[in-house]
């Protein structure tokens, strides 16, 4: 039997690590930062040795985890950041985008989470880097849709209660088995004629 080649290794490297996050986020919502890496190993059915090999502790694995869900994050709004129309019709677009992709993908929702809770799990400022780039291409961007589209006089307020929303019915949604009864329109339109209306 000949050697695997290069290719092959690399192939078989990222089907391992998407296994292995994939089972992560699982035991995250089960157990929050309790999780341990022995949890993932089962969850992932591999052996704790082929999990240990790739990451040597849980924080290591949360890191990777959130950096990627922050990647997905982005990839899952850019219709609404790059779109066409006023501010208030691209933020209407990217919550929608957000709350889908949240209840389809666990680990953005754990990201948004994790950011709403200020990393307050994490040990140390590991994480500052992760929150400073989510501010820069998630919340801002969305911050300053809002205040295009109402003018408002803190557009922050208004985009952290939107966020929180989000984040919790995206909660309820997963801690309750529902994704799949989630009317993500119907939510999202609520939130928004409630704000066209305050706004007036």
């Amino acid at each position: 039997m000949s050697p695997r080649t290069k290719e092959q290794n690399d192939a078989i490297r990222e089907m391992r690590m998407n296994q292995i996050m994939q089972a992560a986020a699982e035991v995250y919502l089960e157990k929050g930062i309790q999780l341990e890496i022995r949890d993932v190993a089962v969850k992932a059915e591999l052996g704790y040795g082929t999990v240990y090999h790739y990451y040597k502790n849980k924080h290591m694995l949360l890191e990777d985890l959130l950096w990627d869900a922050l990647n997905r994050t982005e990839s899952a709004v850019m219709p609404a950041l790059t779109g066409v129309g006023g501010g208030l019709h691209k933020a209407e677009s990217f919550s929608r985008l957000l709350l889908r992709e949240c209840i389809q993908d666990p680990s953005v929702f754990i990201l948004l989470k994790t950011v709403a809770d200020n990393f307050h799990h994490f040990p140390g400022n590991r994480f500052s880097k992760l929150f400073a780039d989510f501010q820069e291409r998630i919340y801002l961007p969305f911050v300053e849709m809002i205040r295009e589209g109402v003018g408002s006089k803190s557009p922050e307020k208004t985009a952290n209660l939107i966020f929180g929303s989000l984040v919790g019915c995206a909660a309820l949604n997963i801690h309750h088995n529902m994704r799949n009864e989630m009317d993500v329109e119907g939510f999202v339109d609520m939130i928004f004629s409630g704000i066209q209306l305050k706004e007036r």
